[in-house]
């Protein structure tokens, strides 16, 4: 039986895990048809990922929509202070500093199913997902749209480039069974991505 959970992420959010791979330090995207890069995502890459919301997906495997499997109150998903670099030349202005990192968060949480092989639950993928450490993936975050609502030219994203780390079993006295995930943030990331195809 599947648990229902009493306080999951916003109705207006969206978190998709996309498997990513690395050609010369930069993240790409992996699609059946090649590899995106992070800073060139499409409507239809995203949506390859959106539908997959469980295991018996016939996209699942090694990425997918796990909105509905997060805990509202164990996720942290933004952008903190940059790293910068204050090393100037004679040339410079003297209060001059170069960003050099984005920096991020990148903490969730997320419930268990109470049938670990259930081929129709977003809590069963969200564990198949995180369940190793040093996994990348291209975090994708939509704000101001329903999960379940498709990707559309105009929309606007984050994107963060991060690796899963070991995950936590959270079990507290009397409260469902939950995995949390820290994800290793690889300071690569795109705010404010507006989708153009």
């Amino acid at each position: 039986m599947v648990p229902i959970p009493d306080k999951t992420l916003n109705e207006t959010d969206t978190v998709l895990l996309i498997p990513a791979h690395e050609v010369i330090g930069i993240p790409n995207a992996i699609t059946p048809t090649g590899l995106v890069p992070y800073d060139a995502l499409t409507v239809a890459v995203l949506n390859r990922w959106a539908v997959v919301t469980s295991t018996g997906h016939a996209n699942a495997g090694a990425g997918g929509n796990v909105s509905c499997a997060l805990v509202s109150d164990g996720f942290t998903l933004g952008f903190t202070d940059s790293a910068e670099d204050d090393e100037k030349s004679l040339c410079d202005p003297a209060n001059s500093t170069d960003l050099t990192d984005l920096n991020f968060d990148a903490d969730m949480t997320g419930f268990r199913d109470a049938n670990p092989a259930a081929t129709d639950s977003v809590f069963v993928l969200w564990k198949n997902l995180t369940f190793a450490p040093d996994v990348p993936y291209l975090i994708v975050h939509r704000v101001g749209y329903p999960s379940s609502t498709p990707f559309a030219v105009g929309q606007e994203i984050d994107v963060y480039y991060a690796h899963t780390d070991l995950p936590v079993n959270v079990h507290e006295d009397g409260g469902k069974q939950k995995i949390q995930q820290v994800f290793i943030p690889k300071s690569v990331a795109k705010p404010n991505y507006v989708l153009a195809a």
